[in-house]
């Protein structure tokens, strides 16, 4: 029977040609095994968390090198801006054991543009060789003024007309595009500027990269390059392969980016390791591999804010939001290509989760000398949501009005737009959501008699009469699927068989379980399609043998869960092909329900028991090839998500943070964080909370980061971050309670789609499940800022928070 034109099911007749086809096994190459690591067959893994916090985790910088490697080790400048008078490296080459040696223009660099940029690279048979190699490079500086106010650049450009460092300028309105010239005799217009560094992010290990060449036949008898294999984590993969493509002179095609799930560091923070391992595999044709301590961490000026935002909101006597503008500037540093996607995120969301019939926003990004502004840790949505709830506290205060009534009035819905023009389509769950939070308790003040639980907690313990509580209640939404997002895909296989203990299930896929659950999800995703409880999830030996694209940041799940249930679903067909056969239906037409094999009408079933002996008799294989893609916008094709034009899919979240504030210690302890989120449909939910509880770690961390002491991780000039850089962790003492409340579970599911498809709505989401994390931590964030400002009575401004300045 041939596939039938309309099925049940997201995607109708969009099947892919994979999918209904038996697919050639691919090696497997086996997880690594550590004793003490390994996580369980379900779960989520806690063993690997544990792992790290007791310093037995293997990451990559641990691991021995192989045979044939070299080892390299990077220079940097100390100055932000200077220009390269005199780089010799001929005593450095003269070292034994010393295998290249790169520096200045071989590098692609003939100025200095950033502080710790890369100036010299060596690569030697042993780490210490590599050290002593640089060491012998004679370099001489020419300093230079260093532009590093993103602020005052602008207003230079502005002032002279050269526009040479505004890289990129956005601006989108709606309705009469925010005109405040002339407001109304019972209007109030609230005006603030915000200022937002960059937080914490200190390093679990050492960042490491492995180049590893590869090389073929030139059909002469000798051999060529042909290409290179990065080892690597990646935040941003696009833009690292990019950057690596252009340095080392190769089509972005023949070089390889592997994940690599033992790095202990976030990609964004060194961007000259990867260029360096991969110049230096080309030159010597060798495997090379390049760590990055805390030494190598890139310091930008501590006193200038990556973002600056400039709000103007107003509100008539009756609270309603009439007109809106926003002029935000991005710091991008020297290379501000990485901060554009970041603008364009934060253009489209500053505006929050409220309507407004009149929106003007514009934003550029500046270049300046310092470091390169990598992804910026969960999004713009963190940003919007600070600046969007400052605001409504403000203009609730303006015209005489509570916050509450003002976030309710003015709550988004399903149907309208964003700024960029796009419609919400979906559910837009916030008013469920806000009851949800407000019907929770609130603990109880004052605190004590445990100093412990004081704003200052042990050893900076202040008077109970100067202590002051704040309560703040904060929106956050997340775009999911930005209109201007290229085509990314991910691919899976998956083998259905059998052993002594009964059917099993095999997945390969390219997804790298970081510790986070990854593979716990997906193996929900394939028990779930074949009624299986044994599933392993295993990486390819030969990672070409499963391509996937470079897939940003919250969408790399999804895309590898689709694939996998497109694999799951088409390896089930073939192996219910007699089954559907008895039952005089298309094999694309059975499901498996509650251990029975079912048609898509529940008319016929079969037990599972029954079925799987019978088709897998023989260690029979059933082998399918399953793969998803997600296009922002354009034309829709077979089997590719886009989201119908001009609609918008969104994540949302409502939380209430409690804040207590030591007044004459200039202390803050966040107490209570009560979180409530639409997860669409909850499949694995201990993973759910832990990506929750990590969002509100992150978010804590971020916005007290301030309260630290300013330290000098690597004893030298390059490791003072001052206010706006990694401090330290929030303790124990200084985490609060998290009241996580029963998740939202909105989703429509994916069998009513079709229907709702046919009377002219948009389908939701394929797998139905929302990403939290960020989420979390934006309206996590957002609600702690509006928790101080209520505990202190002001309005500050800047994040990380100073509550004294």
């Amino acid at each position: 029977m041939d596939k039938p034109s309309a099925l049940p099911g997201f995607l109708i007749g969009e099947q892919l040609p994979a999918e209904t086809a038996a697919a050639t096994p691919v090696d497997l190459v086996p997880a690594p095994t550590y004793a003490a690591v390994d996580p369980p067959a379900d779960g989520i893994g806690k063993l690997v968390p544990a792992a790290k916090a007791a310093g037995r985790y293997p990451y990559a910088a641990d691991r021995a090198g192989g045979p044939g490697m070299l080892y390299a080790s990077l220079a940097r400048s100390p100055y932000p801006h200077a220009a390269l008078l005199r780089l010799d490296v001929k005593r450095a080459l003269e070292i034994p054991g010393v295998h290249a040696v790169l520096a200045g223009p071989e590098l692609g660099v003939t100025a200095v543009e950033y502080r710790g940029q890369c100036v010299a690279v060596a690569a030697a048979e042993h780490p210490a060789l590599a050290r002593a190699a640089l060491d012998a490079v004679e370099i001489q500086y020419a300093p230079g003024e260093p532009m590093l106010d993103a602020r005052q650049v602008f207003a230079a450009a502005r002032r002279t007309g050269n526009d040479a460092r505004i890289s990129a300028y956005r601006r989108y309105t709606l309705g009469e595009g925010g005109d405040l010239a002339e407001p109304g005799p019972e209007e109030s217009t609230v005006m603030y500027g915000y200022e937002f560094g960059r937080g914490a992010d200190p390093a679990a290990a050492p960042g490491a990269v492995l180049a590893v060449p590869v090389t073929g036949s030139d059909g002469q008898g000798g051999l060529q390059l042909r290409g290179l294999d990065l080892h690597t984590a990646s935040s941003d993969p696009a833009r690292d392969l990019h950057a690596v493509a252009e340095a080392i002179g190769l089509p972005a095609t023949s070089i390889r980016l592997v994940p690599a799930p033992f790095t202990g560091t976030r990609a964004g923070d060194d961007p000259d390791l990867r260029v360096a391992a991969a110049l230096l595999a080309v030159r010597t044709w060798r495997p090379v591999r390049a760590e990055g301590g805390p030494a190598d961490r890139l310091a930008g000026d501590a006193g200038t804010p990556a973002v600056r935002v400039h709000a103007t909101h107003r509100v008539d006597a009756e609270g309603t939001l009439v007109a809106v503008r926003v002029e935000l500037v991005v710091d991008g540093g020297a290379d501000p290509a990485g901060a554009e996607p970041l603008l364009d995120e934060l253009c489209r969301s500053v505006v929050g989760p409220y309507r407004c019939q009149d929106v003007e926003i514009q934003g550029w990004v500046v270049r300046t000398h310092n470091p390169p502004a990598g992804p910026w840790p969960g999004g713009a949505a963190m940003i919007a949501a600070v600046v969007s709830e400052a605001q409504i506290d403000a203009a609730a205060a303006a015209c005489g009005r509570g916050p509450l009534d003002l976030r309710v009035k003015n709550l988004i819905r399903s149907g309208d737009q964003l700024p960029d023009g796009r419609r919400l389509v979906g559910s837009v769950p916030l008013p469920e959501l806000l009851t949800q939070v407000l019907d929770t308790t609130m603990p109880p003040f004052p605190p004590g008699p445990d100093i412990r639980t004081f704003p200052g907690t042990v050893g900076r313990t202040g008077e109970l009469t100067r202590v002051r509580r704040g309560a703040g209640i904060a929106l956050a939404m997340v775009d999911l699927v930005p209109p201007d997002l290229g085509e990314e895909f991910a691919t899976a296989q998956v083998a259905l068989t059998s052993d002594v203990n009964g059917p099993l299930v095999h997945v390969v896929t390219s997804m790298v379980d970081t510790g986070n659950g990854q593979h716990a999800l997906l193996r929900r995703v394939a028990r779930e399609a074949l009624g299986v409880r044994r599933v392993i999830v295993r990486r390819p030996a030969n990672p070409d043998d499963l391509p996937s694209s470079a897939i940003g940041p919250g969408r790399g799940t999804w895309l590898h869960c689709m694939a996998v249930q497109r694999a799951a679903r088409a390896a089930r067909a073939q192996a219910l092909a007699k089954i559907a056969a008895q039952f005089a239906v298309s094999p694309q037409l059975l499901e498996i329900r509650d251990g029975m094999v079912v048609t898509y009408d529940g008319t016929l079933s079969k037990p599972v028991d029954e079925v799987y002996p019978q088709v897998l008799r023989g260690a029979a294989v059933y082998v399918a090839d399953g793969e998803f893609r997600v296009h922002g916008g354009g034309e829709p094709s077979p089997g590719v998500f886009v989201p119908e034009p001009g609609t918008a899919h969104v994540a949302v979240a409502a939380y209430r943070a409690v804040v207590d504030a030591d007044t004459e210690l200039h202390t803050l302890r966040p107490v209570r964080v009560t979180a409530a989120q639409d997860a669409g449909r909850v499949l694995l939910p201990e993973r759910a909370e832990a990506a929750v509880g990590s969002g509100v770690l992150t978010a804590v961390d971020f916005v007290f980061n301030a309260q630290a002491e300013e330290i000098d991780l690597a004893g030298a000039e390059l490791g003072g971050f001052g206010a706006l850089g990694p401090g330290q962790f929030p303790t124990m003492l200084e985490q609060p309670e998290l009241e996580l409340l029963p998740f939202l579970e909105s989703s429509i599911g994916e069998l009513d789609s079709t229907m709702l498809r046919r009377r002219g709505f948009a389908a939701p989401l394929p797998l139905g499940y929302l990403p939290l994390r960020r989420a979390a931590y934006a309206a996590c964030a957002a609600a702690l800022a509006c928790a101080t400002r209520d505990a202190l009575e002001s309005h500050p401004t800047r994040l990380p928070l100073r509550p004294w300045g």
